[in-house]
């Protein structure tokens, strides 16, 4: 993007301005004239809706009002005088009119237009600003409804282009809000470059959607009973326990104060008798709880996931544009140009991948969106389904009859199972080292030590669990757990090899690693622009390498995990001839690439 001092010198500006002298009382309110085009080649500026900053008001009265109200009643019962309780709610009222009028000066300053070869934005009350997208850039159009903005026919449009929010400025033009029909209009024109689509200035009319979904063949369509994947995650324990520990977070800054009132309040026995008792019936608690956790984390994970993918379609519009709508309280429309699309990754998580589901996300250009979780989010394609249906949608988007998710993968030497085999030792020695550790202190602990951690415990705890768990503990339990342990570290290491591979496809290359998260990436081969060739120390020694392609799309990095050289570099060179060529040394008397080795 650019900004309106960097690229329009003084002089400019003043043939702006001079220009826009000019059409005065011509032309509309805020229509101006291409830089270069003749007369006959204008393009007016528009503005946003103005049910935008009605629909502002309504929700922050919705919000503020009733909490006025309730601060006047509580004035008048603490006996406050009764001009000091009436203040609220005209202060509320107040600011609400403060807030429309700014409102109402944003939505006059702002502007944008559309011409054959940029979008263009005007915005600001007092800091004016003025940006900028060639159109040939731009590789996103978000169209995104929240639920308090779509009642009134609104949606925000948010345009990428693909550039790192940290290269020395935004990366996306937003307009905060415009009607569904300039929304959807300005997602049609700014994606069908060859060919703008017409409608109406004011935007009211236009294209709309019913004939954008008339043009479009339909990928994928959601089915509801895909939410039963939605539970299939790490997180469905952590969600119950990230309530535990906010609770426990809260109690800890009132120094236990906190539950001791509520205990007081309600009557209940103290820390210590709940402690007794949660000890006696440690077999039936710890299961009960664990039921518990396990409960509130599906309620929570199919909840986010009804509000995120319900009514999910997946479109492939007549220009090559892949389009995805989905949304229950927030209706989101993401539109990628179908030549921006480089690729997919099948994205498997080892519970979702235990049950049988996957999912798919996009590796392709103009989907950053300033930090990892919101381009990552950004990215998927689909809801957690069945892995054959990802598949079958994954070859979709890559539109080849032989899916590069099916080719045959190659397996990386046994030295890479080696590795982590050393690292799984190194880490089960440690953790055997810190369970003797404990089982000692805990020998030599006395019982004024324990009366110590209990009385510290409880100033964090509600009810002390951990140090009565830990007394009680046998010597040989910190054993028994280390050695579980290991058992873990090595499984992990089994499946971290089984993992790894690599393949070619005519058309793409194909990379799979990763236990607890596996992802199988299918990156085009055309759209590889340099490799990068990785070795440490203890790879040398072994023969292996991390061979990674460099690419503008997605994360910008696919990489190969401990392959072997010689292989690595086939692989590669296969992949993209000519490209690796000039690094690398073959055999005398042989132009195979078979068993090339990199320059010193």
């Amino acid at each position: 993007m650019t900004s309106h001092d960097d690229h329009h010198p003084d002089g400019e500006q003043h043939d702006e301005e001079q220009h826009e002298g000019e059409q005065h009382g011509e032309l509309p309110q805020g229509q101006s004239r291409e830089p270069g085009q003749d007369q006959g080649e204008e393009v007016r500026w528009e503005g946003l809706s103005t049910l935008s900053v009605w629909a502002s008001t309504v929700v922050v009265a919705l919000f503020m009002v009733p909490a006025a109200i309730v601060g006047t009643v509580v004035l008048f019962v603490v006996d406050v005088s009764n001009l000091w309780a009436l203040l609220p709610l005209p202060a509320t009222l107040a600011f609400i009119a403060l807030m429309t009028y700014l409102d109402l000066l944003r939505l006059r300053a702002t502007r944008y237009r559309v011409t054959p070869e940029r979008m263009e934005m005007r915005s600001g009350i007092i800091a004016k600003a003025y940006r900028s997208i060639p159109r040939e850039r731009v590789r996103s159009v978000d169209v995104a409804a929240p639920i308090y903005v779509r009642i009134f026919g609104l949606c925000s449009v948010t345009v990428g282009t693909g550039e790192s929010a940290g290269a020395g400025g935004t990366d996306q033009l937003q307009l905060l809000y415009v009607t569904a029909g300039q929304g959807e209009r300005l997602r049609r024109e700014l994606l069908r470059r060859a060919a703008p689509a017409t409608g109406s200035p004011d935007g009211g009319e236009g294209t709309g959607e019913e004939e954008a979904e008339d043009d479009g063949t339909e990928l994928v369509r959601l089915n509801p009973r895909w939410f039963a994947y939605a539970p299939a995650t790490t997180a469905t324990f952590g969600v119950g326990l990230g309530v535990i520990a906010a609770l426990v977070g809260l109690n800890a800054q009132t120094g236990g104060h906190g539950w001791q009132w509520i205990s007081e309040q309600a009557g209940l026995p103290s820390a210590q008798e709940m402690s007794s008792f949660v000890m006696g019936r440690l077999l039936v608690v710890l299961p009960v709880t664990l039921l518990g956790l396990l409960l509130s984390g599906v309620v929570v994970l199919v909840a986010t996931a009804v509000e995120t993918w319900w009514d999910y379609r997946l479109l492939r519009e007549q220009d090559g544009t892949v389009r995805l709508r989905r949304g229950l309280l927030t209706s989101v429309s993401l539109s990628v140009e179908g030549r921006r699309l480089n690729g997919v990754v099948l994205h498997e998580p080892f519970v979702l991948r235990s049950v049988g589901g996957a999912s798919i996300r996009a590796v392709a250009t103009g989907l950053s969106a300033g930090d990892a979780q919101k381009t990552e989010a950004k990215s998927r394609l689909s809801p957690a389904m069945p892995v054959r249906r990802a598949r079958e949608l994954g070859a979709a988007l890559m539109r080849e009859p032989d899916s590069a998710l099916d080719v045959p993968l190659a397996r990386h030497p046994k030295a890479a199972l080696r590795r982590r085999f050393t690292r799984a030792a190194l880490g089960s020695v440690a953790v055997l080292a810190l369970a003797g550790v404990l089982a000692w202190a805990q020998q030599l602990a006395t019982e004024s030590w324990w009366n110590v951690l209990q009385e510290t415990e409880a100033e964090f705890m509600p009810v002390p669990l951990i140090s009565p768990s830990a007394e009680a503990a046998p010597g040989w339990g910190w054993i028994a757990v280390a050695l579980l342990g290991v058992v873990v570290a090595f499984w992990y290491a089994v499946g971290s090899y089984r993992g790894l591979a690599h393949g070619l496809h005519p058309r793409y290359l194909v990379v799979r690693k990763g236990m607890a998260v596996r992802d199988t990436v299918t990156l085009e081969r055309s759209s590889v622009i340099g490799w990068r060739v990785t070795r440490s120390p203890f790879q040398r020694r072994l023969g292996l390498a991390d061979v990674s392609a460099t690419t503008a799309s997605g994360e910008g990095l696919y990489t190969a995990q401990d392959v072997g050289l010689g292989q690595g570099l086939a692989w590669a060179d296969e992949a993209v001839p000519e490209l690796l060529a000039p690094f690398l040394v073959r055999d005398q008397g042989s132009s195979e690439p078979e068993r090339p080795s990199a320059l010193p």
